[in-house]
């Protein structure tokens, strides 16, 4: 009985020894939020949705602005809008020993809204059960806890995963796919159907917007924040629009209220290319990103 036991012990140890090695060759292809919350604390966040994560590329912002070394936090809508859930997670992540910090902010009706009747009710925000309201910490390699509770795939693709979506080691993201016009075409038809139906559920969320005033007084304490309305598809802005028409009239006088800039690229969705209907193909983020930067050194005294 002794010696079953034993092997029982071993055997069980061998498993979990196997299955810890697996975790430490978790990547940034194992899914598309790993990466970004496993690496080490992080200076000059980007913040927002998925349209942000796609669109705004910490290499050029750096290289426009030298002296910085910008990460990419942005996770989806439903992962990342603005509460108390994401100011946590951002709190956890930013490293404050860094000084003169530059934080670019993203922002559009979507974050700033809720699909409960109440959209004002803390307790009904869809990210508290998300991971981002779950795991207990967003630096450590490996996220134990992260792979265990919220990984979905099978333990034995991160091995061999070889997905056209990665995140880059600045957390930004980068896909491989080469789109044909076809497809570009059928995934805006789908998205703008999608956020069609999504728009009559949501309703503007006055306390998501004070999350954001909170988040933005937060980081102002160690360096300067700038909001982004970044460009869409026009079908889909119009989509957008009807959620929150005075959306850009609540932004600008909100970021003159907290000093900070509001930089509005909405009007400008038909000079960059995506492939669906918000999210940038690489040359039209890259081409975002350096206007993005520009302002910012424009902006500066």
């Amino acid at each position: 009985m002794k010696i079953f036991l034993i092997k029982i012990v071993v055997f069980a140890l061998v498993i979990l020894s196997s299955i810890a090695g697996v975790f430490y060759m978790a990547d940034g292809k194992s899914d598309p939020f790993y990466k970004k919350i496993s690496s080490a604390k992080q200076s000059s966040l980007i913040l927002g949705s998925s349209r942000i994560g796609y669109a705004i590329k910490p290499s050029i912002i750096d290289k426009e602005l030298g002296n910085i070394q910008s990460f990419n936090y942005a996770f989806t809508y439903n992962t990342s809008p603005y509460g108390l859930t994401y100011l946590n997670s951002v709190k956890q992540k930013l490293d404050t020993t860094v000084e003169n910090q530059v934080f670019i902010l993203g922002v559009d009706p979507w974050v700033l809204s809720n699909d409960s009747q109440d959209p004002n009710d803390l307790n009904m925000f869809l990210e508290n059960k998300n991971f981002l309201g779950t795991i207990t910490t967003v630096n450590s390699h490996p996220n134990f806890n992260y792979l265990i509770h919220n990984y979905s795939e099978p333990y034995i693709k991160i091995l061999y995963n070889r997905s056209p979506l990665f995140v880059e080691d600045d957390g930004s993201w980068s896909s491989s796919l080469q789109l044909s016009d076809k497809y570009i075409l059928k995934q805006k038809k789908e998205l703008i159907a999608r956020y069609t139906v999504k728009q009559e559920a949501y309703q503007f969320s006055s306390l998501r917007l004070a999350y954001l005033k909170q988040t933005i007084s937060y980081l102002k304490t160690y360096g300067e924040v700038y909001l982004i309305r970044l460009p869409i598809d026009l079908d889909l802005l119009e989509v957008e629009n009807k959620l929150m028409s005075n959306f850009d009239d609540v932004l600008e006088h909100m970021s003159n209220e907290m000093s900070v800039h509001y930089f509005n690229f909405s009007t400008q969705g038909d000079v960059f290319n995506y492939f669906d209907a918000h999210h940038m193909i690489p040359e039209s983020a890259n081409r975002l990103s350096l206007e993005i930067a520009k302002r910012i050194k424009q902006s500066k005294p």
